[in-house]
């Protein structure tokens, strides 16, 4: 059972007890119902229903509207026994899920998971589709790696830079927008798209549930677009996979590079990082040996990166994005 599944998500009026109800023994009044927004009861919902709503720029009222489920969600969420640090520190990739739907509720609350994440000048350059068609899954997989944990995704999300909604918005109003078309637009498109998709990461698996990212949505970034009916001006940007890990084949937390390797205090030192890199070369071999698996990590980094077709595709990704309406000058 998943953290998800043990806390059923309630409807908008299962809330905790009034507390302006009178004690027994006491009569009140009734009073005329009035059409404005009232204080909001106490408990983890009515706090959850607030940040719904501050979140989307609406009434509590309106929060479940606008988020469907989100705020029960969130308030159930409070009784988990895991931190935000133990939800990142024990990340791993999951490839193998139990043939189970997902809750009703999980995707908006994904979605808003990653609306909550920064934007560059709130200009918030992204959208996602989310695939749980079986016959989609299949098609989306043949262009993306031919993984089988794809396929039988339970549900997949496809993160995408989007400047084809400011595009339209400028257009309805009769300007232009041609900064768009600059590699600062799309940098920070990209960079939006992945934010608010790790956020969906942390969300998905603080609730349980496992999550696999899939970069292989940029082996044919065209043929993808086309599947998903992107306008001009979208292109995806990864993949996430969502749905009940497999208690059978529990992944493994995959050792990083030691701080010393990545954190440089006030400037630059590539030579600082040897002696870490070395120490996690040899971790790494036996990491992978215990996974069957040959060699280590300075090995795998540099056939990963020495061109002549070892990307799949995604070197000629400059020339996909010009195809797709970010030219990227």
């Amino acid at each position: 059972m998943t953290a998800i599944d043990a806390f059923p998500v309630t409807t908008p009026t299962e809330t905790a007890p009034d507390p302006t109800t009178r004690p027994a023994g006491r009569t009140a009044h009734a009073r005329p119902v009035r059409h404005r927004e009232a204080p909001e009861r106490p408990g983890r919902l009515a706090v959850a229903r607030a940040q719904v709503a501050a979140r989307y720029g609406v009434s509590r009222r309106r929060a479940d509207a606008a988020a469907p489920q989100v705020a029960a969600t969130v308030a159930a969420a409070a009784d988990l026994p895991r931190s935000v640090l133990d939800v990142q520190l024990a990340h791993r990739s999951v490839r193998r899920f139990l043939p189970r739907p997902l809750a009703p509720s999980v995707l908006p609350t994904l979605v808003a998971a990653a609306q909550s994440a920064p934007t560059s000048s709130n200009l918030q350059l992204w959208s996602v589709v989310a695939i749980t068609d079986p016959a989609r899954l299949a098609r989306v997989a043949k262009l993306s790696g031919e993984q089988d944990h794809v396929r039988c995704a339970p549900l997949l999300l496809v993160w995408v830079a989007d400047v084809a909604r400011v595009r339209t918005l400028a257009a309805r109003r009769g300007r232009s927008v041609p900064a768009t078309g600059y590699l600062e637009t799309t940098v920070a498109a990209f960079l939006d798209a992945a934010l608010a998709a790790q956020n969906a990461v942390v969300a998905a698996e603080s609730l349980g549930l496992g999550t696999v990212y899939l970069g292989g949505v940029r082996d044919a970034p065209e043929a993808l677009a086309a599947e998903l009916r992107l306008p001009r001006g979208a292109a995806p940007v990864v993949g996430l996979v969502v749905g009940h890990p497999d208690p059978g084949c529990p992944g493994r937390v995959k050792p990083r590079l030691p701080q010393a390797a990545v954190l440089h205090h006030e400037t630059y030192d590539v030579n600082r990082q040897l002696r870490p890199v070395a120490a996690y070369e040899r971790r790494m071999a036996e990491f992978y040996r215990d996974e069957g698996l040959e060699g280590g990590w300075v090995a795998r980094a540099v056939t990963r990166l020495r061109g002549n077709g070892s990307l799949r595709g995604r070197e000629h990704l400059r020339s996909a994005l010009a195809a797709l309406g970010l030219p990227s000058w």
